[in-house]
């Protein structure tokens, strides 16, 4: 499942897609192990990082590089 949402990293409307596994594990690793991880979606733009809650971008950051490089819409 996609959402359509503004990325403020691509600066346009791009599909956001929910975290995987990794990627939760990434973002718990940089904010500490209670963080709540399970409603954060990333862009799925090309090389965009860019992560948020469902309905806003404060919350958001960006994931470590080494998920730029894969496709984001692989997850």
């Amino acid at each position: 499942m996609t959402i359509s949402r503004m990325c403020p990293t691509c600066r346009n409307r791009q599909d956001f897609r929910k975290l995987d596994d990794a990627e939760q594990a990434a973002v718990r690793k940089e904010k500490g192990e209670r963080h709540y991880v399970h409603d954060l979606w990333r862009c799925t733009a090309e090389g965009c990082r860019w992560y948020q809650p469902y309905l806003h971008t404060a919350g958001g950051g960006l994931l470590p590089e080494r998920f730029g490089k894969q496709a984001a819409a692989d997850g």
